[in-house]
Parts: structure tokens; C-alpha cells; sequence
């Protein structure tokens, strides 16, 4: 029997928290009682934290006090949730522009923790952190690992991109006192690499596989094809994007174990994440205070899509309020069986980038229309379209051998029908999809501007 996983959680572990005075395992243990407070606690929770976060960035940065000013707002017009409305969204763009002026007066950003988007939208931004806020997010991180199956001191594998290496001694000790964690380079994926992290895992046993959502795809059908049936896991943990259903289908065979779908970004952190009932995304509601924003520029309802907006309610250093993720979600009235009391997102549709537009406007989800073509057409292994403007859709296509011209010619007719008969679709075969500079995969990118980039 292991006992390292005992001696991490109950010796290694409160030690490495004393000695740095990290609150995280507090977060975590607060969180754990906060998630199943009723809904309306938690919104009162929510919208507590949410008055102060507001009222803080009116005071203490320059660029939200002129932001407010501008739009005739002050924190004492926010009697309800809904009052926030009357603040305008912060884009990408905003950041960008006017990072130095979102600082917070009596934070130096020379101590704080620097978090950079992918920039997989053209648009990488750097958002800073103060360590409270770090903390924070980590409880929350403990927290929902937990739901996977994962506990304190056990090891993870993970297929990600660009691993740290351990080549300290310090950095020696931390991986294999207290996060010992086996990678897979998402940047260097072939046959050699996923062998011996096949190796690696079926030496060190971890309980959770976490990783880029296409990445574990990948993994899992390499071990598919390989009659790799021997690496037992807890749960596997999917963030970077939405797996498609035969994906997930696939990897909790091949591995006999569910997948938990995660949801977040580097610039607030965890948004939302399954827990083991799978009945959509609970809402990180401690931490983030999320909006569905529909077409018309409206609050979202009961399962209708919407632009998914989000404002940081823990972050005093550099305030994130409105900001536009320019992600698409639904959000959800239903309870999940499990108890908590934490509101649901039933999905995430995609990118806003990742709808196509007909030349009447209305939407298509992109990744939906790749979901059916892959279980509707043999003979086409990965997909990816590209709307380059309203006439020309290209699509790549990584083909097997059961691809003939006929599939070519029903798979032309679908797009036609789906976003309009008027389009050119160009079919262009590729040995596979090139990965984000990130390490995640985009299955669908439309380079024409739709009603939820212009809220």
C-alpha cells in the first residue's frame, strides 16, 4: 500500500501551508460548508461581495471611477443585482489599453502575480493578481478537484502544454512532497511521447487525469489503439474547452472512469466546473458573479444562450467588472441532485468566434455543426471550420480510409443547408489540426463579426 498520499495530505501538506501562512486549505474547508447554503444565501453572499468589489474600484482606480463617471454610475445605484446593468462591459480591449489605470491605489505591480490569456483570439491580455486572490482561486481549485474524485496528496497526471521542470531541489521536493504531477507536453503529442507518459502513469498511479479537453482525446484513442486497459484512474478533468459527446464517450471507456468538465479562464479563474452528478456546471458563485447576456443585449433566460460576462469579486488589486469573455453559455434554472446550492450553467455553446453567421444575421453554433458531421459522416476523422466572410466556408478535413467523393459531396450539401445555400464551401484535407499557441484545438472560427461582439 502507497502511504505517500496519507503523508502529503496529513503531514507534508499542513506544513508546506504553515510555513508560507497560505489560506487556501481555510478557503477550502469555508467552501466546502458555503456550497450548500440555499441559492438565495448564496446569491446574498454574492451580491454582498459584489457591492464591495464595485464600491472599491470606484475609489481606489482611476480608469473605473472616469468609467462610471462616464456612464452617469456611482456604487450607491447598486441597490439590486440587476443594477448592474447600468455599468458598461469591459472588453479585451479595455485591458489592453488601460491596464496601469485598473491597478488598484496601495498595490504595487511589481508583488503581484502576472496571468496572461493564450491570446488564441488574437488578443492576449495580462491580468494581475494579488496573493489573496491567488489564494482564493486555489481553495476553489481544491474544492472542485474534490469533486472529481481527487484528494489532498495524491498525484495527477496531466496532458498540458508547456510542463515546468523540476530541476531544483527545492522544485524536487515540492513535486514529490506535496504536487506530484506527471505531464504530457500538449506541444510535443506523437506516439514516442504519449508511450512514455503511458509508462509514467501506469509507475506513479494517479488518481485524476487532467488536461486540455481535445488533448485527452487524443491520448485516450492513441491507448485505444495501442490495447492500453490497465491505467485506473478516480475522474479525469477537462478544461481549455468543450468536448464534443463522442469524445468524452470515448475517453471514459478507454479509461473506466467519468469526466468532469471544468470551465474557467486565466483572468479570473474558476468559473464553473461539473460536480459528480454531471448535470451541468455549478457556478463558482464565492468567487465570481456571472451574467448571460442574449442578442438583444438583455439577461439571458432559462436556457437560452448567452454571452457569458463575468465580474471577480475577490480581486481588489486589478478589478474585473463586466468583463466580456467572449464565450457563450446557458445558463440553468434546474437544481442538480447532488444538494448544493450553487447555481447551473447547462453548457457552454462555444466562442462568440465560434458561431458562423447566415446573411440574415441569426447564428450557427460552429461546434455543434462538427459534433453532427463527425457522427453523422464516416470516413472523416477531425474537422475544422473556418467562415473567412459570408459566401466562403472552408472546411479542413483529416480523412481516413473509408472517405470517398460521395461523403464530400453530402458533407458540401449539410454546410449548404446549415448556414445557406449561397456559400462556397472549399474542402481542404490536412494530416490534423494545428493546436492554438496555448495547446488548444479550435474546431470552429468564424472572421465575421455577430450580434454578441457587438454588445
Amino acid at each position: 500500500m502507497n502511504l505517500m498520499p496519507t503523508l502529503r495530505r496529513n503531514l507534508f501538506w499542513p506544513i508546506w501551508i504553515a510555513k508560507d501562512n497560505s489560506p487556501r486549505l481555510r478557503h477550502m474547508r469555508d467552501l466546502n460548508k458555503s456550497q450548500y447554503y440555499s441559492l438565495d444565501s448564496l446569491k446574498n453572499l454574492q451580491f454582498k461581495k459584489l457591492k464591495s468589489i464595485i464600491s472599491h474600484a470606484y475609489q481606489n482606480t482611476a480608469y473605473y471611477r472616469k468609467r462610471f463617471d462616464d456612464a452617469g454610475f456611482t456604487p450607491r445605484l447598486l441597490q439590486t443585482s440587476s443594477d448592474i446593468e447600468k455599468i458598461p462591459f469591459l472588453s479585451k480591449t479595455d485591458i489592453l489599453e488601460h491596464r496601469t489605470d485598473m491597478i488598484a491605489a496601495g498595490f504595487d505591480i511589481a508583488k503581484l502575480s502576472a496571468f496572461k490569456t493564450g491570446g488564441s483570439t488574437g488578443r492576449p491580455v495580462t491580468v494581475f493578481k494579488d496573493q489573496k486572490t491567488v489564494e482564493f482561486g486555489a481553495g476553489g481549485g481544491l474544492r472542485v478537484f474534490r469533486w472529481a474524485g481527487w484528494e489532498i496528496g495524491e498525484a495527477w497526471g496531466r496532458v498540458w502544454g508547456n510542463p515546468p521542470k523540476n530541476e531544483t531541489i527545492k522544485q524536487k521536493l515540492l513535486h514529490h512532497l506535496i504536487h506530484p504531477m506527471y505531464y504530457l507536453d500538449t506541444m510535443s503529442m506523437n506516439d514516442n511521447s504519449m508511450l512514455e507518459f503511458v509508462k509514467t502513469l501506469q509507475r506513479t498511479k494517479p488518481s485524476i487525469l487532467h488536461g486540455h479537453s481535445h488533448s485527452l482525446y487524443i491520448f485516450s484513442l492513441f491507448c485505444k489503439k495501442k490495447n492500453i486497459n490497465d491505467i485506473k484512474l478516480k475522474g479525469i478533468i477537462s478544461t481549455s474547452m468543450m468536448l464534443l459527446p463522442h469524445e468524452r464517450d470515448t475517453i471514459e471507456e478507454i479509461f473506466q472512469s467519468k469526466v468532469t468538465n471544468l470551465y474557467g479562464c486565466e483572468e479570473v479563474g474558476l468559473i464553473g466546473c461539473e460536480c459528480e452528478k454531471h448535470q451541468g456546471f455549478h457556478l463558482n458563485m464565492e468567487d465570481v458573479y456571472v451574467e448571460f447576456i442574449n442578442q438583444q443585449g438583455r439577461p439571458a433566460s432559462d436556457g437560452e444562450r448567452g454571452a457569458i460576462v463575468v465580474t471577480s469579486l475577490i480581486n481588489r488589486s486589478m478589478p474585473l467588472i463586466r468583463y466580456q469573455l467572449e464565450d457563450v453559455g446557458v445558463p440553468s434554472a434546474t437544481k442538480c441532485e447532488c444538494g448544493r446550492g450553487l447555481a447551473l450553467m447547462s453548457e457552454v455553446s462555444g466562442r462568440v468566434a465560434d458561431f458562423l453567421v447566415r446573411k440574415d444575421g441569426s447564428l450557427v453554433a460552429g461546434v455543434s455543426l462538427v459534433e453532427r458531421t463527425l457522427t453523422a459522416y464516416p470516413g472523416i476523422r477531425q474537422m475544422q471550420i473556418v467562415q473567412e466572410d459570408l459566401n466562403n466556408i472552408v472546411l479542413n478535413v483529416v480523412k481516413d480510409d473509408s472517405y470517398n467523393r460521395e461523403i464530400e459531396q453530402e458533407l458540401e450539401a449539410e454546410f449548404k443547408k446549415s448556414v445557406g445555400a449561397h456559400n462556397t464551401i472549399h474542402i481542404n484535407f490536412v494530416n490534423g489540426i494545428k493546436q492554438e499557441p496555448s495547446g488548444k484545438y479550435r474546431f470552429s472560427i468564424s472572421k465575421v463579426k455577430n450580434l454578441y461582439m457587438s454588445l
